[in-house]
C-alpha cells in the first residue's frame, strides 16, 4: 500500500475507535512509559492531537526528572521550546510552549517521543506527511520512541531513503523494540 493510501487507512481505523477506547489505550501507554526507565536529561515529546495517544500524563511524569521540550512549528521548520506548563495554540491547532525556541542542534535531546500515523513490526514509522520529524532525526541522533494505538500497526510500511526507523514503538498491548 502506498503512503497516501496507508495514511487514509490508518485515519479510518483511528476514527473507528471510541473516545473511551482512545482514553483507555492512552492510559495504558502512559503506564508503560513510566516503567520503561527512560534515561536522558533532555526529552522531546509532543502535545497530542485528538487522534493521537494522549501525552499529557506522560509530559507531567517526564517533567519531574527531565528537561522536557515540545515542538514548535514555524512554516516548514520545527523548533523546540522547554515545557513550562504554558502554551498557546500553534500550527495545526497543537498547543505549543511560549518560551524561547531552539533548534535541534542547540538542544540535542537524548530521547524523542514521537507521534505517528502508522507503523510496522520492523519499526518503520509513517507520519502525517509533512516531514518534520524526518528532518529532525537527520540532525539529531537520539533514542526514538513512538506512541501508537494498537490499530495503527500494519503489516508493512513503505519507506523512502530519508525515513528513519524507531528504536521502539509503545502501544497499549505491546512494546516493539529493535
Amino acid at each position: 500500500m502506498d503512503k497516501k493510501s496507508l495514511r487514509k487507512a490508518a485515519k479510518a481505523r483511528i476514527e473507528a475507535m471510541s473516545a473511551c477506547d482512545k482514553a483507555r489505550e492512552s492510559a495504558a501507554v502512559a503506564a508503560k512509559i513510566k516503567t520503561l526507565g527512560i534515561r536522558g536529561n533532555k526529552v522531546l515529546i509532543y502535545n497530542a492531537l485528538p487522534d493521537e495517544v494522549d501525552t499529557r500524563e506522560i509530559i507531567a511524569f517526564l517533567a519531574r526528572d527531565n528537561d522536557v521540550y515540545l515542538p514548535v512549528v514555524d512554516g516548514d521548520d520545527m523548533y523546540l521550546a522547554r515545557y513550562d506548563g504554558s502554551g498557546r495554540e500553534g500550527a495545526f491547532g497543537i498547543s505549543e510552549p511560549t518560551g524561547e525556541r531552539f533548534t535541534a542542534r542547540e538542544i540535542m535531546p537524548d530521547i524523542c517521543i514521537t507521534p505517528l500515523r502508522a507503523f510496522d513490526a520492523a519499526l518503520d514509522r509513517l507520519g502525517r506527511g509533512k516531514g518534520y520529524y524526518d528532518r529532525f532525526f537527520a540532525v539529531c541522533d537520539c533514542e526514538k520512541i513512538a506512541l501508537a494505538f494498537n490499530c495503527q500497526k500494519f503489516d508493512e510500511i513503505e519507506t523512502d531513503a530519508f525515513d528513519v526507523k524507531m528504536d521502539a514503538v509503545v502501544t497499549a498491548s505491546e512494546t516493539y523494540r529493535k
